[in-house]
């Protein structure tokens, strides 16, 4: 008989939840948008509030109508607000100086833009074989291979917690030696 009780339990929550994100998809969708201003992750963020909500079904329950609508909104408010923070830590971390190599991604380059583009690419990684070693190989290992911090570090023997000061500064000089190039790249290709 418990069995019988905890599939019964699984299948009425289930229509619990199909029932919150049938009533309250659009106040979601209309909050998630007003803190984001961009529909391409409000989807994605009604998603993930979703998945917060699952674990709190029966909170959710006891609550009357209005205190839900508050909890419901007070979570994809917080899951947007999460989203921008930490979209903006990743932006914080992009230069803008990947947008003057924009011609290297188009697709339908002709005979012409393909031998310009080769060479601004031997170009840029005569730029990069210009950073010290201990740079090209952090960089390397954090944005080619996509290592952590902790297996960066046993691969080449660094403690730890100097794997982001490290980084930051290779950062740092690859984009100074960029910047410093970047006179060479634009006389090569000057529909930058």
């Amino acid at each position: 008989m418990p069995i019988m009780l905890s599939r019964w339990d699984k299948k009425d929550e289930g229509m619990f939840v199909a029932e919150l994100y049938i009533r309250y998809y659009p106040m979601m969708r209309k909050k998630a948008f007003e803190i984001t201003r961009d529909h391409s992750v409000v989807e994605d963020i009604i998603q993930d509030a979703f998945i917060r909500l699952m674990n709190k079904i029966p909170l959710l329950r006891s609550l009357d109508s209005g205190k839900r609508v508050s909890y419901i909104l007070q979570t994809i408010r917080h899951t947007a607000l999460n989203y921008m923070k930490q979209h903006a830590k990743n932006k914080k971390y992009t230069t803008t100086c990947y947008s003057d190599l924009e011609w290297i991604c188009d697709a339908q380059l002709s005979i012409e833009d393909t031998y310009n583009a080769k060479e601004g690419l031997h170009s840029v990684s005569g730029i990069i074989s210009e950073l010290p070693k201990r740079d090209r190989l952090l960089l390397y290992n954090k944005y080619i291979l996509d290592l952590d911090d902790h297996a960066i570090s046993r691969s080449m023997k660094i403690p730890t917690a100097n794997i982001r000061s490290y980084l930051t500064r290779a950062r740092q000089r690859a984009l100074k030696i960029l910047l410093k190039h970047k006179s060479y790249i634009t006389r090569a290709h000057p529909q930058i």
